[in-house]
């Protein structure tokens, strides 16, 4: 397998709820310009296109064709995927395995959201509707405890499942839940791309309303419009296009499991703060970029986290630090950007979702921090070496992990 970097990356001018300026090609097409500016390419230098969003969302049939010049990708090959939440880094991920394996030599990972034209309740529900007949099927209840209870409240009806198992095993309190939300939400008011940008005392967050205990509204991720574009190239084409200053992608792993939420067939509810398939897939990405020991080896961590408590849960499912740790880390001023760990500087997708983009946001800010290319106030202040990126997505069981690095791996 080659060696495989970023060299450019791409966003939309604003991540915002609404953007009624632009349709959905003309929004694509922002991302792909700018990531095509970035890196001084022409259409014409990129090989192929790996292409990212859910489709359910917006109810359009084969988007990466009907978009296929805006985003210059005309007679390229080019291969749609989606993954739910996860899609984004499965994207970039395919991209990487394109140059890896030999087959092409750049290549570029387009991934978006437009929620604001489709209804992403609607296509959620194609994810709960097969599970719930699979559930009649088997003559259960379902508005039993056993059956569809956990929707109460819908994805945060869902979530309060994982915070409160999170918050029994770990020792955490739900005031760890506002303050980690304070935090991201005051990095995202350094980040000129985020959607939600406003400093957050926790106080601001415990005022929200109660949804579904322990989350509150203020625990929560916005629903976002928003594309982002990613560039990558092989070892070779670094060295003949750019100064070296790029973010290799040494790791990569991606692991799944039963839907967390309800193991339906069996007419129970597995433990979503469980997470193995965030265990498999870290151990798979460290292994590969030569990672012993993460908590040390790791500057920065970049995680797929809709609600608040999950950017500790995760910190700790992915093997930065032991069980029962990261609200402690949190308390210590570890996470903050300045801290040990930095985790989520950019405000993680908390602050923005786009959900599509959201899981490539991931390693594209960790690329940006590597490269020292952020823009606004949420660079990182030392140097980082090697970051961890995360996706999640379905129902609680899908999981991406992507390592990145200033340095390739030796071979």
């Amino acid at each position: 397998m080659r060696n495989v970097a970023i060299i450019g990356v791409g966003y939309t001018p604003v991540f915002v709820s609404k953007r009624k300026d632009v349709n959905i090609v003309e929004m694509i097409s922002e991302s792909v310009g700018a990531a095509l500016n970035n890196t001084g390419l022409t259409p014409d230098d990129i090989q192929a296109v790996t292409y990212g969003n859910m489709q359910t969302f917006e109810g359009v049939n084969l988007p990466h064709l009907w978009t296929s010049d805006h985003m210059r990708a005309l007679n390229k090959p080019t291969i749609r995927i989606s993954t739910g939440g996860t899609t984004g880094m499965s994207t970039l991920q395919a991209a990487y395995y394109y140059v890896a394996s030999g087959m092409y030599d750049l290549v570029m990972a387009v991934t978006w959201e437009k929620q604001s034209e489709g209804d992403s309740q609607v296509g959620l529900s194609g994810i709960v509707v097969p599970e719930a007949m699979t559930m009649v099927q088997h003559g259960m209840d379902l508005f039993s405890g056993k059956g569809m209870g956990f929707g109460g409240g819908g994805s945060t009806g869902a979530a309060s499942y994982q915070a409160m198992s999170y918050l029994h095993h770990s020792g955490a309190s739900p005031e760890h839940i506002d303050k980690m939300a304070a935090l991201e939400r005051s990095n995202a008011a350094l980040n000129p791309y985020a959607h939600l940008r406003k400093k957050t005392t926790v106080e601001d967050v415990q005022a929200t309303p109660m949804v579904a205990f322990p989350l509150r509204f203020g625990h929560t991720c916005p629903t976002s419009d928003g594309a982002t574009t990613a560039i990558v190239a092989s070892e070779e084409m670094v060295n003949k296009l750019t100064d070296g200053n790029v973010a290799w992608i040494v790791g990569l792993g991606s692991a799944t499991s039963d839907p967390c939420t309800a193991n339906f067939l069996e007419g129970q509810i597995t433990d979503p703060a469980e997470q193995m398939p965030a265990k498999i897939a870290s151990e798979k990405a460290y292994k590969m970029a030569g990672i012993e020991d993460p908590g040390r080896e790791l500057d920065m961590c970049e995680m797929y986290n809709g609600f608040a408590h999950q950017s500790l849960m995760w910190l700790e499912k992915l093997g930065v630090c032991k069980e029962g740790e990261a609200h402690k880390m949190l308390d210590a001023g570890a996470l903050n950007i300045e801290g040990e760990m930095p985790t989520n500087a950019s405000g993680g997708v908390f602050s923005t979702n786009a959900i599509g983009a959201s899981a490539m946001n991931r390693p594209t800010e960790c690329a940006l921090q590597i490269m020292r290319k952020i823009e606004g106030g949420h660079q990182i202040p030392k140097k980082i070496k090697k970051a961890l990126s995360h996706g999640w997505g379905g129902m609680f069981q899908y999981v991406t992990v992507m390592v990145l690095a200033d340095e390739p791996v030796s071979s």
